[in-house]
């Protein structure tokens, strides 16, 4: 990964899988970004969509479309195969399970003009597969965008983050990662 670019993975150690952290995210953000415009999309399974909105209409809050066919048509097409996932996008979003959630509110976070994603993952609510393809989507914003990734399940992201982050009380610890060194141990 370029360290050059202002943008990629930045890998946040959570304490558990299921602690929400989107005010330690915000902070790091903050930190790192002084003096400048913030902007940025929460990505969460259980907190970051209206619960009473439909999932269409979640997104039609960020996409101010008509219609979900041309929300899906707006996207790149490497995208695009998270809208197939969403079974029915007229379901109350509370009504729907974790994963179609977290979809959804990463296709709002990939539509909306933010700079940066601030993303809470709890592995134990997807299927590994269901990771994998998170995680391609991830590597592919990256080239785009700052990723801000939380996990508990650190080891799972190491391969495409450049840096992991852990909080030491009221500071920010960033160690690069070597992306050639992590490959060797991969292939061991």
């Amino acid at each position: 990964m370029d360290l050059t670019k202002p943008f990629g993975i930045q890998l946040y150690q959570k304490d558990r899988k299921d602690l929400h952290v989107l005010k330690d995210l915000l902070q790091l953000l903050k930190s790192q970004t002084k003096g400048k415009n913030v902007s940025f999309a929460y990505i969460e399974a259980n907190t970051s969509l209206i619960p009473d909105l439909t999932l269409w209409e979640n997104l039609q809050i960020v996409t101010g479309g008509p219609s979900w066919e041309e929300a899906k048509a707006s996207l790149k097409p490497e995208y695009a195969a998270l809208f197939r996932l969403i079974r029915n996008p007229d379901t109350i979003s509370q009504e729907v399970e974790a994963w179609e959630r977290f979809c959804l509110s990463l296709l709002k976070g990939i539509l909306s003009p933010a700079h940066s994603l601030l993303v809470d993952m709890d592995e134990d609510l997807f299927s590994p597969l269901m990771v994998q393809n998170f995680k391609k989507t991830f590597l592919s914003l990256a080239s785009e965008r700052k990723i801000y990734l939380a996990s508990a399940t650190s080891g799972l992201w190491l391969d495409c983050a450049h840096s992991i982050v852990t909080r030491n009380n009221f500071s920010f610890i960033t160690e690069e990662l070597d992306q050639e060194l992590l490959k060797r141990h991969w292939v061991a």
